[in-house]
């Protein structure tokens, strides 16, 4: 919907590690994977030169994942503690919906392949582009450099550069809200309880500074259908 910066929200430079990782899964026992070099003969290949070189992925079962990512790194806001507490004190003004969710982690890489078979039997061919610098022989050479040349019975295929794999999801805790309206007040949409004192308690603020984990929680994110 917006950012934090647009609300008016200091959230501070993100803390990025300089480490980068890679993450490879696949669904063990129904994934098969060939792989071929350059000059290798196609064999079981159909859509690839002899000069060319790749990979061939066949799934033995419906539903059955190939996941690759490479050069993994966390981007994460650098003080729960201070976006905990500015967050009650905006929900306290009427300002902040208890519903809003913020964008705390994101995981980005630079190169990443998922592959989802829809059907027993699924297949697809993948050739190395020419900005490869070597043919691909492991399952993580899968996620950069590569295309699809040949594919039968696949779900969902994504092969991209610069993705957002994963992310973290953090909004107001309910239980907490519940506790903090059923002390000072309830609040009836965006507007401020009548009786309620101006600015949230010392109490409060200190003790979501100590434990930001009490006024923060991730909510279940809903799994997408394929």
């Amino acid at each position: 919907m917006s950012t934090l910066d647009e609300n008016g929200i200091a959230t501070g430079v993100p803390t990025t590690p300089d480490q980068r990782s890679q993450i490879t899964w696949n669904s063990e026992g129904a994934v098969d994977i060939t792989f071929k070099a350059s000059g290798q003969s196609a064999g079981v290949f159909t859509s690839l030169a002899d000069a060319q070189a790749g990979a061939l992925v066949a799934f033995s079962r419906g539903n059955s994942v190939l996941v690759a990512f490479r050069d993994l790194v966390e981007c994460r806001l650098p003080s729960q503690p201070v976006l905990a507490t500015t967050l009650i004190r905006r929900y306290w003004a009427g300002t902040w919906p208890r519903d809003w969710c913020v964008v705390s982690h994101l995981v980005t890489a630079r190169s990443g392949t998922i592959l989802v078979a829809g059907e027993k039997g699924s297949v697809v061919e993948l050739a190395a582009n020419a900005s490869a610098a070597m043919a691909p022989t492991t399952l993580v050479d899968i996620a950069a450099h590569v295309g699809v040349t040949r594919s039968s019975g696949l779900a969902l295929e994504l092969l991209g550069e610069h993705i957002t794999p994963f992310f973290r999801v953090l909004r107001l805790r309910r239980r907490f809200l519940r506790g903090i309206d059923a002390v000072y007040g309830d609040r009836l949409g965006l507007r401020t309880a009548s009786g309620r004192q101006a600015e949230v308690p010392a109490d409060i603020l200190e003790e979501v500074q100590d434990t930001p984990e009490v006024a923060l929680e991730s909510p279940i994110q809903p799994i997408p259908e394929i």
